[in-house]
This record gives C-alpha cells, structure tokens and sequence, in this order.
C-alpha cells in the first residue's frame, strides 16, 4: 500500500510541474511572476497552517480547563 501512495504522490508532483512547466513555455509566463506566486502561496499556507495550530491548541486548552 505504502509504494502505491508514493508512486501517486510523484505522479501528482510531476503533473504539477508539468503544468508549470506548460505555463511558462506556452503562455510566455514570466519565471519572476510564477516564483511570486509560488512564495504567495507558501506564505498564505503558513498562515492557514498556523491558523490550524492556534484553534487547536485553543480547543485543547478549553477542553482541559472544563476537566479540572
């Protein structure tokens, strides 16, 4: 099961770069605007990821606080 994960997980990574790959040739894409984008969009993940986290530890703070 393990090798049948990996191998979807390097197929969707290899489309992905295909895709980029597509958009910088076929659409004249400039590099310096598809690196913008992609460091727009790691910085916008970080935030929903340390969004998760605060709710989470939020959550687990309340519930402890109802146990004591």
């Amino acid at each position: 099961m393990a090798k049948k994960r990996r191998r979807s997980f390097i197929t969707s990574v290899l489309a992905c770069l295909a895709f980029i790959a597509a958009a910088v040739w076929s659409w004249d894409l400039p590099v310096a605007d598809l690196l913008s984008y992609l460091v727009l969009m790691l910085v916008f993940l970080a935030v929903i990821v340390a969004a998760a986290f605060g709710f989470g530890a939020l959550l687990n703070w309340l519930r402890n606080r109802r146990n004591k």
